[in-house]
């Protein structure tokens, strides 16, 4: 499942659980990545669903959680939008 700019998503880094909005959306080596703005407002940048890595986007629970709306995060897409405050991701 490929996510869009402002989907909730729960991002695992180092076994922990963390809320976050997908800010961007890139293409990497044929291997499809994303921008992630996090509840505590850091970023991370070229995000995998891959479970491979240390830090990647949870399938599993954004499944269970964020699409179902058991969670939803404090964070607002679209007024970070109307009012130009998402953080730059490229370079």
């Amino acid at each position: 499942m490929a996510y869009k700019q402002g989907d909730s998503v729960i991002v695992t880094q180092d076994s922990v659980n963390r809320v976050g909005v997908v800010i961007g959306k890139r293409i990497v080596n044929k291997v499809t990545t994303y921008d992630v703005l996090l509840e505590n407002r850091s970023a991370i940048a070229l995000l995998t669903t891959g479970k491979s890595k240390q830090t990647y986007i949870n399938r599993e629970l954004t499944n269970k959680l964020c699409e179902t709306g058991q969670i939803t995060p404090n964070i607002n897409y679209r007024e970070l939008v109307a009012n130009d405050e998402l953080p730059m991701m490229t370079s």
